[in-house]
Parts: C-alpha cells; sequence; structure tokens
C-alpha cells in the first residue's frame, strides 16, 4: 500500500503548467533498475569487468547505440552493510523516462543472448524503480553512495518530502556541503515485507570526499533552518548501507 500511496503521490512530480520555465522542476524525476548479482562458480570481479566491457561496445556500437543511447550504467560493489555474503555486486542501469527503458530493454530481449549466455553472474533479485535527484556532486560524478530505507512523517507527502529535502540541500552547498542525493520510489522487484516510503541515496564523487564532507560541513558550527525544518516533519531513515561505484556506460 505504501508503495501504491507513493507512486500516486509521484505522479505530481511529473506534472508541470504550461511551459514556464519558473514553473519546472530543477530535477525530473526518471528510471532505474537494480540487478543484485552473485558470481558463478569459478568467476570473479575481473570476468565481470570483461563482460562490462564487452557489453559497452556492444551497446554503444551498429544497430545496439541507438536503444542504448540513453541508458548509462554502473557496479555497485558493497562496503558497509550485513548480509554481504548475499550479494557480490549491484548492477545499476538509469534511464531518462519509462519509454527509453522500455526501448532498450527490448532490444536486449530480441538481440542480447549471446551475452546474457556469457554472463558470469546469477541475479537473484531485480528492482525496478523511480527515482528523482535532489542535488548534486560539483563535479556531476558519482564514486560512492550510501542508501537508507526511509518513512515520511505523519501526513506528510512524497512531494512534502522532495521540496524540504531540495531545500536543504540547496542550503547545504552554500555551507560547503558537496553530496549528491536522490530519492527512489521501488516499483517492481521489492524485498517481500519492505516496509517504507522510499530509499534516500546519499553520494559523492569519492570516499575521501564522503569523509571530509563530514569533518568540513556537518562538523562545523552551522545554523540551518532547512536542516530544523526538514528534522521537524518527522520522517525517519534507517539500514544505512554503502558501495563503492564503478562506472561503465555514461
Amino acid at each position: 500500500m505504501k508503495i501504491l500511496f507513493s507512486l500516486c503521490l509521484l505522479t505530481s512530480l511529473l506534472v508541470f503548467a504550461d511551459d514556464h520555465e519558473e514553473d519546472k522542476p530543477m530535477y525530473e524525476a526518471n528510471v532505474a533498475e537494480y540487478y543484485f548479482s552473485s558470481f558463478k562458480e569459478g568467476k570473479d570481479m575481473d570476468d565481470m569487468m570483461k563482460w562490462a566491457a564487452k557489453w559497452e561496445k556492444w551497446a554503444t556500437t551498429g544497430d545496439a547505440a541507438e536503444p542504448n543511447a540513453d541508458y548509462s550504467a554502473s557496479i555497485l560493489v558493497p562496503y558497509y552493510g550485513v548480509n554481504l555474503d548475499q550479494v557480490d555486486f549491484v548492477w545499476l542501469g538509469i534511464n531518462s523516462n519509462p519509454e527509453m527503458q522500455a526501448i532498450g530493454n527490448d532490444y536486449w530481449v530480441q538481440n542480447g543472448e549471446k551475452l546474457l549466455a556469457e554472463l558470469p553472474v546469477t541475479n537473484s533479485q531485480v528492482a525496478n524503480t523511480w527515482q528523482r535527484t535532489v542535488s548534486e556532486t560539483p563535479d556531476g560524478s558519482a564514486g560512492y553512495v550510501v542508501y537508507s530505507d526511509c518513512r515520511y512523517g505523519e501526513g506528510v507527502t512524497a512531494q512534502q518530502e522532495y521540496d524540504a529535502w531540495f531545500a536543504f540541500a540547496q542550503a547545504a552547498k552554500k555551507l560547503g556541503d558537496v553530496a549528491g542525493r536522490k530519492m527512489i520510489w521501488p516499483t517492481m522487484g521489492v524485498t517481500p515485507g519492505w516496509d517504507y516510503d522510499y530509499v534516500q541515496a546519499v553520494y559523492t564523487s569519492s570516499i575521501t570526499d564522503y569523509g571530509k564532507n563530514w569533518t568540513n560541513f556537518w562538523g562545523a558550527d552551522n545554523e540551518m533552518p532547512e536542516y530544523e525544518a526538514m528534522v521537524a516533519m518527522g520522517g525517519e531513515c534507517e539500514n544505512e548501507r554503502s558501495f563503492t561505484i564503478v562506472p561503465i556506460k555514461n
């Protein structure tokens, strides 16, 4: 029910008044797919990176280039978390909208049989999501990410949560914060029993930047009304886990 409620609210993020530029949000929603992968017997990350390089060449040349032009991909390698033996990495693919995602998926289903047969992993779960950027890193790159499972405060909508987080992120940036942030709403492939409203992602260009951000921003004595307003909304996040990010296709 919470997933359906979030999706209903998410439609408000995609509706813009007329064509007035000032009415349009800074960041629009997009879609992402997460493949939770484990190596087949005798295979390791070297095998996966060789496969990924072959896939990237396939996806950017010949007839495959156009249907995959909108698709970006990276590999998320677990760093901090629990039950780390349950998955070796997560393949993350992002499209600007569901139509472009479907075009790419359709081409893969029709033409990717040979590459699929060579894939050195099995996927125990594949999740599809809506997601919306809240802020970006200064250089637009991502090398390290921390995910958390979150709930809205009582009576708070997805739009209100996003607006509060966006206002905080803009204020934080002026005070030296260098983190990028996203709100993520799972739609399909959700873990049974998952009882949250959305997933929060906080990322930096590198692991070092994540540490520096705590020192330079969170360690400073900053008074932020935007942060207090966000806290007052009563939401909560838990189950933090982090990943290093290996880019495959931009």
